[in-house]
């Protein structure tokens, strides 16, 4: 039986898969009620387990039509959070940032789920490497959505200059990353994929930071706040881990490659600071509360 390596292909595919299974339906409950209440959510969330099914037997599939088919019901529920972060995100717009975080949380997620049903359907836009294709997926179901959401339960907790300056960063950081990696695509140089890396590393370290004094604080549970250490320094050194490889187009780091990214850099962000952050806030008494207010 083949073991799975971090630097295989399979481990991608695995960090993918475990957003959905495991990490997005933790998080939909660090929801307020408001958006819950819609018809969209109620939808999604009724639908999420069959979706989720069908898209790790698509995983299971060779690429082609047959697994972009088995993907597309996850696409389709993260379709419906999306109109439910959009609309809040239009009643909002000038409401707490910590909510709109959210609701941009919902519209990252539709787009990782899109760029996860290129990678069945095997595409390959812009002449993209495959690879490149699976990992843009990761990249917005991991820094678009957990990110996102993990750092407006932070804002809540921590306000003040710091915490909004994050919010914005994360939320610019995210789709700046992407842009960066298109423009070296398309011929533009590396000046701006570099810029944007040193960004979103900027900005996750600030998350960091936000989860280090969570952690260190004495208003919640030991349960949570040993998570939130624990997700605060594999966040720090999973951007850290970022900003050096934004910086190779500049300094020799040869052993910094895409394998040693998809093992460190995911791993720490997916099973470090996703995993332990978001376990962290089912123990809080915030989130608590929310569990047992009447629907």
């Amino acid at each position: 039986m083949h073991r799975l390596s971090p630097f295989d292909v399979g481990w991608a595919h695995a960090l993918l898969l475990f957003a959905p299974l495991v990490l997005v339906p933790l998080a939909l409950r660090c929801f307020p009620l408001a958006a819950p209440m819609s018809f969209a959510w109620r939808t999604a969330t009724i639908l999420q387990l069959p979706a989720v099914l069908l898209l790790t037997w698509s995983f299971l599939t060779p690429q082609g039509n047959v697994a972009a088919a088995l993907s597309l019901p996850w696409l389709a529920v993260t379709g419906l959070l999306a109109m439910v972060g959009l609309s809040g995100a239009w009643r909002n717009h000038r409401g707490p940032l910590a909510g709109l975080s959210l609701d941009v949380a919902l519209v990252y997620l539709a787009i990782g789920a899109f760029w996860t049903t290129l990678d069945r359907w095997g595409q390959r836009p812009l002449d993209f490497e495959p690879v490149i294709v699976l990992l843009t997926g990761i990249h917005f179901h991991y820094a678009g959505f957990m990110l996102l959401v993990l750092t407006a339960l932070a804002m809540r907790q921590l306000p003040g200059r710091l915490s909004s300056m994050t919010g914005i960063g994360v939320i610019v950081a995210v789709p700046l990353t992407a842009v960066g990696i298109t423009a070296s695509q398309l011929g533009y140089g590396s000046l701006l994929e570099a810029l944007a890396a040193w960004f979103m590393a900027l900005a996750g370290i600030s998350v960091g930071v936000l989860y280090c004094r969570l952690g260190l604080r004495q208003t919640a549970p030991a349960s949570s706040r040993s998570l939130f250490l624990l997700a605060g320094l594999a966040l720090l050194a999973g951007m850290g881990l970022a900003g050096l490889y934004g910086a190779r187009f500049y300094c020799s780091i040869p052993w910094l490659d895409i394998p040693w990214m998809r093992a460190l850099h995911g791993s720490l962000n997916a099973l470090g600071f996703s995993l332990a952050g978001i376990v962290g806030w089912q123990f809080h008494p915030s989130i608590s509360s929310l569990h047992m207010m009447p629907p």
